[in-house]
């Protein structure tokens, strides 16, 4: 096939991987249910090679794979947990990243809507951990500076919820011409990001997801660490930014005044040798 003979087979076959993206994104790493998806897509994969230069029979396979991954997507579909966000956030008020005057009216948004005004895209960017535990992630229409991060444990209960303001990107330009953040200012970061638990365990648990969400972020996500030596360097680069993380309790009894302001309570970042994968975060 040559020029436009092609077109329908490339589009069809990237509909099929996209929704098979989805499908993996939907299943928790290593799982039975994930094991299973990959072997339907190998399977799929066979019976389409061996249609062989018969256009017809490779149509009629990719739309009949088309329809699986359709349905089966719509049968692992992960929604977000607004109850339980809003729930989690209660009353506290943040502090707007550019002016830390709670005098000031017009500086103080309610936690929960800053976290679900990061989630305008349908359906929701999201990745399960190995434990099933599953980060959401979203960012603001027209502003994809303004960012927001949720973590549920196994059974659906918001653990972890975190606000995120313009942090760099890595480019991606093949080095050595490439001017990273790194090589222009190592030692500085930029950027925020706000995470709030309702206990420090939450916070030594899921810190190192949140860490390489942030740094997969960095990236671009959709991050091929071992594909390349140029991703070996990049993928190093994000692993040593100085991620600008701080992490507040919520509902903790410090501080008095008639509105609960989210930052009240700091909480140390805890040390931690765990590593999750980059790639894990993709969208």
């Amino acid at each position: 096939m040559k020029g436009d003979a092609q077109a329908p087979f490339l589009q069809e076959d990237m509909y099929n991987a996209g929704l098979f993206g989805r499908a993996l994104r939907n299943t928790t790493p290593d799982s039975a249910e994930q094991k299973q998806v990959i072997a339907s897509q190998w399977s799929y994969l066979k019976e389409r090679d061996a249609c062989g230069t018969d256009t017809s029979c490779i149509m009629r396979v990719m739309k009949a794979r088309h329809k699986v991954l359709i349905a089966l997507n719509q049968q692992l579909r992960v929604e977000l947990p607004d109850a339980g966000i809003a729930l989690f956030a209660g009353k506290a008020y943040l502090i707007d990243a550019d002016d830390h005057d709670p005098q000031k009216k017009s500086a103080q948004i309610l936690l929960s809507d800053r976290i679900f005004d990061a989630f305008e895209q349908d359906p929701v960017a999201h990745a399960k951990l190995s434990d099933g535990s599953i980060v959401f992630w979203g960012f603001q229409q027209g502003n994809g500076s303004v960012r927001s991060i949720v973590i549920s444990n196994t059974r659906g209960e918001v653990q972890l919820i975190g606000a995120v303001d313009d942090l760099p990107e890595i480019s991606r330009t093949p080095m050595p011409t490439a001017k990273t953040i790194l090589a222009a200012s190592p030692a500085k970061a930029s950027g925020q990001v706000l995470l709030f638990v309702h206990n420090a365990k939450a916070l030594q648990y899921y810190l190192p997801a949140v860490d390489a969400w942030a740094r997969a972020n960095l990236l671009g996500f959709n991050v091929r660490c071992n594909q390349n030596s140029h991703w070996q360097t990049l993928c190093k680069q994000a692993r040593a930014y100085p991620l600008p993380i701080r992490a507040y309790q919520l509902a903790c009894k410090s501080g008095s005044g008639p509105k609960n302001f989210a930052e009240r309570c700091p909480l140390p970042l805890p040390k931690s040798h765990e590593q999750v994968s980059l790639e894990l975060f993709r969208q």
